[in-house]
């Protein structure tokens, strides 16, 4: 019979819940089972079994942990790398106080820095983190003014205003767009969440190695225009510019990926891995 006629007592009931066989967990049914040991299904298991729940994290490698996991990138020299996650933005302070989570961050004193050549003389456009006299210097020495400078700061203010109202939904129940769109400021709106993000860009900046290094946030990993219909540059730029209402990246410490030691149970959650 087909799925309009079957009976509703052949689908599974309520309170089923997954049974495993594996020897290699403690127990042979489990509330929940998270498939995948990456960071999110870590942080996934680790919130449900402070709630109580039975968890199992199933895990295909022989550790955990996914792009926050470093190692040592080249034979015979003692430094170890994060193959992926190289700045940690998008971590929301409450989920560290949360898991109580042992994790040091070192913030970045230099944001970027674009070597140029024009007419014939080398410069470098810096921009620091925070913004001081250097950063306004380093622009006016590019553009010949201080209006290059001035556009970055408003830009980059009128972001963290929808930062400040987007980054807290990361822990909340998802909003609806509307309700979210009246928090924040039209224009800000418009250019970053509506819009391709390259009309903003343009409108906003008109030196090309300063519309370059905006550009940067919504194309890195993307391979796509900055005008591209799809808004994916949009969604990138605003991975990299929300965290935490601010946005600032920070450099994980050397210890980044050494704990939890593959295949150990964590201290905070009855969770096995197998």
């Amino acid at each position: 019979m087909d799925d309009s006629t079957r009976s509703r007592t052949d689908a599974p009931s309520a309170d089923a819940r997954p049974e495993t066989r594996s020897t290699r967990l403690g127990r042979t049914t489990y509330d929940v089972v998270v498939v995948g040991g990456g960071h999110n299904g870590l942080v996934a298991a680790a919130y449900l079994a402070r709630r109580g729940l039975s968890v199992a994290v199933l895990e295909r490698s022989g550790r955990t942990g996914g792009a926050a996991v470093s190692a040592e990138a080249f034979p015979g020299v003692p430094v170890r790398l994060s193959r992926y996650s190289y700045l940690v933005s998008l971590l929301p302070e409450q989920v560290v106080t949360d898991l109580d989570l042992d994790l040091r961050l070192v913030s970045r004193s230099t944001a970027s820095y674009s070597p140029y050549r024009r007419d014939g003389v080398d410069g470098g456009l810096l921009v620091e983190r925070p913004e001081g006299p250097a950063t306004r210097e380093s622009f006016a020495a590019l553009t010949g003014s201080d209006a290059a400078y001035e556009a970055w700061t408003a830009f980059y203010g009128e972001v963290e205003d929808l930062a400040r109202v987007v980054a807290p939904t990361l822990t909340q129940p998802l909003p609806r767009v509307d309700d979210l769109a009246a928090r924040v400021p039209t224009t800000i709106w418009r250019d970053v969440v509506e819009r391709p993000l390259g009309e903003a860009v343009e409108r906003r900046f008109a030196d090309d190695l300063v519309r370059g290094v905006v550009g940067t946030d919504a194309l890195i990993g993307t391979f796509a225009s900055l005008h591209s219909p799809s808004l994916v540059q949009n969604r990138c730029f605003l991975y990299h510019l929300i965290g935490n209402g601010t946005g600032s990246g920070a450099c994980p410490s050397a210890a980044w990926g050494r704990s939890p030691t593959p295949c150990s149970p964590p201290p905070w959650a009855p969770v096995r891995r197998c």
